[in-house]
């Protein structure tokens, strides 16, 4: 087993973090403490592939984790991906075997870019990925396998625990959730993005009636926005958790 990519840590990229007026416009709009307007107003402003969180392609960590295992191994299996973006990893779940991927975002202009990303890649397999614009926490469904990645960081900390029961909701009884746990900082304040540790997700998701196995990833599959490319990286993480019943 590698060991756990946790490099020494010092400073996150300006170009992803929200500014203070950000945050404080956050506060004052947002319908509830995970739905924050500021990720509409950055895609908005014209965000670029490979810019800010944007990792250009699909995440190393992600690939890493669907080399390893089959999710997929029968026909109608569905996946979902909170907070898509572009919806690279959602082509990838298609390329892996997934005959339906959700990619949903809250923000409009990330979906309309989603929406053009699977438009322009000329892959037959983007017919397979349904875009949605919606609200994670209000969202309706069952799914065989969601990936995290970047969704719960991005996300106000006092929801945390809704987003552990939202998930165990979605999941069906023998799905999966895998989740890129990024960023791992220890000596990291605020955010977004806010930093995670394998622990935390446990202790949120155990809870919610989740078993859950970490597993350690190489400097290969570490997750790398477009900002901290060729940067100090934080450490990454991936962290498998099916339903306890399943077990």
């Amino acid at each position: 087993m590698h060991a756990l990519c946790i490099p020494p840590f010092r400073s996150f990229h300006a170009s992803w973090s929200l500014t203070p007026a950000a945050d404080a416009a956050r506060a004052a709009t947002m319908v509830h403490a995970g739905a924050s307007p500021s990720w509409e107003q950055m895609w908005a402003a014209g965000l670029q592939p490979g810019q800010a969180f944007d990792v250009g392609s699909a995440s190393a960590t992600l690939l890493g984790c669907l080399s390893r295992d089959s999710y997929a191994g029968r026909t109608g299996m569905r996946a979902l991906v909170p907070g898509c973006g572009r919806a690279y990893d959602a082509l990838a779940l298609v390329a892996h075997g997934f005959d339906e991927v959700v990619a949903l975002d809250l923000a409009p202009t990330a979906v309309q870019s989603a929406r053009a990303f699977l438009a322009a890649s000329e892959d037959a397999g983007a017919a397979r990925v349904t875009c949605v614009e919606g609200d994670f926490f209000e969202h309706a469904g069952t799914y065989d396998f969601i990936w995290d990645c970047t969704f719960l960081c991005a996300l106000d900390p006092s929801v945390r625990m809704r987003w552990a029961e939202r998930t165990r909701t979605l999941l069906a009884p023998d799905g999966v959730l895998a989740a890129c746990v990024f960023p791992i900082a220890p000596n990291k304040v605020g955010g977004p993005p806010f930093a995670l540790s394998p622990q935390l997700l446990k202790d949120l998701l155990e809870p919610a009636g989740l078993r859950c196995e970490v597993v350690e990833v190489d400097d290969s599959e570490r997750h790398v926005p477009g900002a901290m490319k060729g940067g100090n990286l934080p450490g990454t993480a991936l962290l498998l958790a099916r339903p306890a019943a399943a077990s």
